[in-house]
C-alpha cells in the first residue's frame, strides 16, 4: 500500500507543514514502527513529498559513503544537477549504520521489534541511531507508525521555521481539489440527469477518490516547483548581490524588493534563506540583515528589466 500525498496530508492533518518543512530542508527524518512493511512503505512514500529531487535509495544505487558524498560534492558545484533525497530501508539498516556518518536528506526505516542482520531493533536501537544521526546533523524527525492510520511526526530540536511556505501549499491543495471535484461532480450530475439509472449506480459514478489523489498530486508539485523555481531566481539574484557587495556596493534591497524580483510572495525570508542553504549549499545569511538584504536596490530593478 503506497501513501499518496492526499492520504499523508489527511492522516498527518496540522503535522504535516513540520515533516513537509523538515524535509524540503533535507533534515534527516527515521520513521519507526513495528510493522516493517509498513515502516518501508511509508519511508519510500516520504521521497513524493520532495517531487523536485532524485530518489537514491541506499545498497540498490549505493554502498559506500564516499559514494554519496561525491553526488553531494556535485550539487555543491553545479547548481543544475538534479538535488537528491536517499532512502534506507528496514533490511539496510545495520549497513546504514555500520558505512554512514552524514544523513542530510535521508528517510532511514526503523523497524522496531524485528531484527535485521541478527541485530534486535528496540527503542534503545532508536535512540542509539537518533545519537548518530545528532552527532553531524543540526535536527533529526521521528516519525512515529503505530498503525496503517496512526501517524505521528517530532523533531528531536525546536524548529524555528514560520510554516507559513508549508502551510500555503496545503491550503491551495484543500482548496483547489474541492473546487475542481464540485465542477466534475456538478457535470456528472447534469449528464446523468434524466436517465433511469440506479442510485448505486449514481453513487459510483459521482465516487471520485482516486481523482482526489491525482488532484492533489498535480497541485502540490506544482506549487512544490513554484517554491523551487522562485528560489532557484532568489540564488542567482543574491550571488549577484554578494559579489556587489564585496566590489564596494552599499544599497539596501528589502524583503519586498526581492520577493518581487524573483516572482514569490509567501513565507518569512529567513525561511527561504534556509532552504537555500539546504538545497544549493549556499548560506547567503551574511547578505540578510534586519530583515533587509544589502545590495543593490535600483540596479537589481534595471537586472531584471523593471
Amino acid at each position: 500500500m503506497t501513501y499518496s500525498i492526499l492520504r499523508m496530508i489527511e492522516l498527518m492533518d496540522n503535522q504535516f507543514p513540520l515533516l513537509l518543512n523538515t524535509i524540503l530542508e533535507r533534515i534527516p527524518v527515521i520513521v519507526a514502527g513495528e510493522d516493517i512493511e509498513l515502516v518501508d512503505d511509508i519511508t519510500e512514500s516520504l521521497t513524493t513529498l520532495s517531487p523536485h529531487r532524485h530518489k537514491l535509495v541506499f545498497w540498490r544505487d549505493f554502498t559506500s559513503e564516499s559514494e554519496i558524498l561525491s553526488v553531494w560534492e556535485e550539487e555543491k558545484h553545479n547548481y543544475e544537477v538534479s538535488r537528491t533525497v536517499v532512502c534506507g530501508l528496514s533490511g539496510n539498516l545495520r549497513l546504514a549504520l555500520d558505512r554512514i556518518t552524514r544523513f542530510s536528506g535521508w528517510f532511514l526505516a526503523i523497524p522496531l521489534g524485528s531484527t535485521v542482520l541478527g541485530v534486535q531493533v528496540t527503542e534503545n536501537t532508536l535512540a542509539d541511531v537518533t545519537s548518530h544521526i545528532l552527532k553531524t546533523s543540526g535536527n533529526c524527525g521521528i516519525l512515529r507508525v503505530t498503525s496503517p492510520s496512526s501517524l505521528s511526526f517530532t523533531l528531536m530540536n525546536e524548529n524555528n521555521s514560520s510554516l507559513d511556505v508549508e502551510k500555503k501549499i496545503v491550503n491551495k491543495i484543500l482548496v483547489r481539489k474541492k473546487q475542481s471535484l464540485e465542477r466534475i461532480r456538478r457535470l456528472l450530475t447534469k449528464s446523468l440527469r434524466g436517465t433511469n439509472v440506479s442510485e448505486h449506480i449514481v453513487s459510483a459514478v459521482l465516487k471520485l477518490d482516486d481523482e482526489a489523489e491525482k488532484l492533489t498530486q498535480d497541485v502540490f508539485e506544482e506549487e512544490i516547483n513554484n517554491y523551487v523555481h522562485a528560489a532557484r531566481r532568489a540564488v542567482t539574484l543574491l550571488s549577484r548581490i554578494r559579489l556587489a557587495r564585496e566590489l564596494g556596493a552599499s544599497t539596501t534591497l528589502t524583503e519586498r524588493n526581492l520577493y518581487e524580483a524573483i516572482g514569490w510572495d509567501g513565507g518569512e525570508l529567513t525561511d527561504l534563506i534556509r532552504f537555500i542553504r539546504a538545497e544549493w549549499h549556499e548560506d547567503f545569511s551574511d547578505c540578510v540583515k534586519l530583515g533587509a538584504l544589502s545590495g543593490l536596490g535600483a540596479w537589481v530593478d534595471s537586472m531584471w528589466g523593471t
